[in-house]
């Protein structure tokens, strides 16, 4: 037992720079991403709203499809579950080369490459909150403060737990084999579609739909923003379930091969 203490105790000041490490890679990563632009910043917030601007009017005015079981507006029950999706493509994608884009840094610095590839699905998540908390905000002006809101927190950490377990292997997949990019598009690609994005979860291929960690993971981000039932029990944990596994398969995998990483970016 006082050697559990002992270790974690040395641990702690290099845990400590660990993340001040990382909060300066997110910080780089925004200003990367800003530099060069006259509004600067502003553009974590125009972003979102934009985004949710749009696909309003195209699913109000433009094609106004029906509410799914005659609830909520179509565009609602949309943007509740393609906000998440997008903080989770962009997460992926921009983890898949974050180690081979960062190979001076991985070659010349002390540094654990996993931070790297927690980076991007940080920011993702950063842009996602925001842009929640703007359709949060809009929501609470036409209906109401979404009341199980609570929820969201629970969400957005089972969402980023589930992503980094996927990042982790991609990011050191692609290190020893690039086609991994080429394949990350079309698989996400068909991941969008039998998720429950555009429809609601059920229907005639809904007990095979429910093998997918994403659909009572975006379950949980509708009952959040719009308050509908929570998935069921059993579907919450196979979520657990899946993402617990898959984070240990990933972080084994990527023990196992980062010190290969080095020689091969």
């Amino acid at each position: 037992m006082q050697a559990a203490f002992a270790s974690v105790e040395a641990r702690g000041p290099a845990i400590k720079q660990d993340l001040h490490l990382l909060s300066e890679l997110i910080k780089r990563d925004f200003v990367a991403r800003f530099t060069g632009s006259a509004l600067g910043w502003l553009w974590a917030v125009l972003q979102p709203a934009i985004l949710i601007a749009v696909y309003w009017f195209v699913f109000t005015f433009m094609i106004p499809a029906p509410p799914p079981g005659g609830g909520d507006k179509y565009i609602y029950f949309l943007m509740a579950g393609l906000i998440p999706w997008i903080a989770i493509n962009e997460g992926l994608m921009r983890s898949l080369t974050s180690i081979v884009d960062n190979a001076a840094m991985v070659r010349k610095l002390p540094l654990r490459s996993e931070l790297l590839v927690i980076v991007p699905n940080a920011s993702a998540l950063i842009f996602e909150a925001v842009a929640l908390l703007l359709f949060a905000i809009g929501l609470t002006i036409v209906r109401g403060f979404p009341v199980m809101a609570w929820i969201l927190p629970v969400a957005l950490a089972m969402q980023f737990a589930l992503q980094m377990a996927l990042a982790l292997c991609l990011a050191a997949a692609y290190v020893f084999l690039r086609d991994v990019g080429q394949i990350l598009g079309f698989v996400l690609s068909v991941v969008f579609f039998i998720s429950p994005i555009l429809y609601p979860a059920g229907g005639r291929f809904g007990s095979i739909l429910a093998w997918n960690p994403l659909t009572p993971l975006i379950g949980l981000f509708r009952t959040a923003m719009l308050g509908t039932p929570l998935p069921d029990a059993s579907s919450i944990v196979f979520l657990l379930v899946a993402t617990c596994a898959a984070s240990a398969a990933s972080f084994l995998f990527f023990r196992r091969v980062q010190p290969f990483l080095v020689d091969l970016i």
